[in-house]
């Protein structure tokens, strides 16, 4: 008998790691008695964090969907696969790998989510028109690849604007702008620097592709950028679960401080369950958010779903077709009592009972009266980040359960996209309290950073 085995294809191949996200996946794996198999890049660096915890991984000279499949399938001799998964919302220059991988999913009969509506979420542009098709509530927006394009839609669009890379991560090129200098001063920026980003494989690759009305685009990253209006309200996230029939909106968090730098906007703090929106704003959210992931069609998967509560409702941000960063992980657990991990794995398997569990979780979550809190520590100028001093007092405060640090000894940009040197999962007693830790963390624990001479 073939023994029961997931699959993870991995292209996180930088020095610091994007995101902590097989090595979770792979730990509630083998509490459910699975092999744990990962396939790379042939060549690549730091293949050792592959070994760590891998049972067996296999490096082929190309990650192409040709070449995937065909190692799936020799796969397939040896091994019961169970699933195929990876980081839905990393491109790469190997292109979309989760639109990759759910692509071979329905061609070898794995449930997964769909490629399209992977790929809906992943580029910003595309998930504005699936909501616009749709009809469900969003804003003005355009894609530009020039700078007379940026400036003719932002007329039409009304300052402030907000321009961002369709394609991205880690708050990477993200930017108000108030009139034309700013945003031609920034396009500049971006044009000049992408490439330097520790985000560029974000960006995505060239896509071409047609609104409704039967234009076509090309999305050229380093070029092509998307303008949207401004939302104006108060920011907040839903972590959702959508299963093959339901979309369950498992939990609610609020931004409580937002700090806008040079090119990027940061998260430094937030709050769950939320202390702004009422019982009423938050089944609206609720219902919203169900909306929005169908709209783009989002199946079999964890979803962290932005937003911002205007005066008319809920408006999405962004839609990702992953489990959410800081600690959403952590949320699950103390919120709503599930592992997000051992939930995503329950879906690829296509569990009994899993709508019935996820129900629960969701129930929990909206009946609990602790509050806790995310807090994020970032840099305040460029250079190459040493450690955290003094980061033994915020250990030692007994209100904050998980406190983790980004890995010494990397160039680190604070213009233009987020890095979290230090980040903290609390108990809180409201706002206040949050807010109160936030600072004290400020004023006691301080990066370290050289700048670069």
């Amino acid at each position: 008998m073939k023994p029961n085995a997931i699959l993870f294809v991995d292209i996180d191949e930088t020095k610091i790691t994007h995101y902590t996200y097989r090595e979770p996946h792979f730990a509630a794996a083998k509490k459910m008695g699975l092999l744990c198999l990962t396939i790379a890049r042939q060549g690549r660096p730091h293949t050792e964090r592959l070994f760590a915890d891998s049972d067996k991984v296999y490096l082929l000279e190309s990650l192409s969907s040709e070449s995937l499949h065909e190692m799936v399938l020799i796969l397939q001799q040896t091994y019961h696969l169970r699933g195929i998964f990876c980081h839905a919302g990393h491109a790469s220059a190997s292109g979309q790998m989760g639109c990759i991988v759910a692509e071979i999913c329905q061609k070898i009969g794995l449930p997964h989510a769909p490629s399209s509506s992977i790929a809906a979420c992943n580029n910003k542009f595309l998930m504005r028109q699936a909501l616009q098709k749709k009809g469900i509530r969003s804003i003005r927006y355009a894609l530009c690849h020039s700078e007379k394009a940026l400036r003719e839609q932002a007329e039409l669009i009304g300052y402030p604007v907000m321009v961002k890379p369709p394609f991205g991560a880690g708050s990477a090129f993200i930017k108000k702008c108030h009139n034309w200098p700013e945003l031609q001063s920034y396009y500049r920026v971006f044009t000049a620097h992408y490439q330097h980003s520790a985000f560029t494989d974000f960006l995505g690759n060239i896509q071409t592709y047609a609104t409704h009305e039967g234009v076509e685009y090309i999305n050229q990253p380093g070029q092509s950028l998307l303008l949207e209006e401004y939302i104006d309200g108060i920011e907040g996230t839903v972590e959702c679960v959508s299963t093959q029939v339901f979309v369950h909106p498992v939990l609610i968090n609020e931004k409580l401080i937002l700090t806008e730098k040079q090119n990027t906007v940061l998260e430094n703090l937030l709050i769950s369950p939320p202390v702004s929106f009422t019982a009423t704003e938050q089944e609206q959210i609720r219902h919203y958010a169900i909306a929005c992931i169908q709209a783009v069609g989002l199946k079999n998967a964890i979803a962290h779903l932005e937003f911002r509560m205007t005066a008319d409702g809920p408006v999405v941000i962004e839609i990702n077709p992953r489990l959410g960063g800081l600690f959403v992980n952590s949320a699950f657990r103390d919120l709503a009592g599930l592992d997000p991990y051992q939930l995503y794995l329950a879906i690829l398997l296509q569990e009994k009972e899993i709508d019935s569990q996820i129900k629960q979780g969701q129930q929990r979550a909206m009946a609990a009266q602790q509050h806790y809190a995310m807090i994020a520590l970032y840099p305040q100028n460029s250079g190459y980040f040493q450690g955290i001093d003094n980061i033994e007092y915020i250990k030692q405060n007994p209100c904050v359960i998980e406190c983790l640090s980004q890995s010494a000894g990397c160039f680190i940009n604070a213009e233009t996209e987020e890095h979290y040197l230090l980040r903290c999962w609390a108990k809180v007693h409201d706002a206040t309290h949050a807010r109160a830790l936030h600072d004290e963390i400020l004023a006691h624990v301080k990066p370290i950073i050289v700048p670069v001479s």
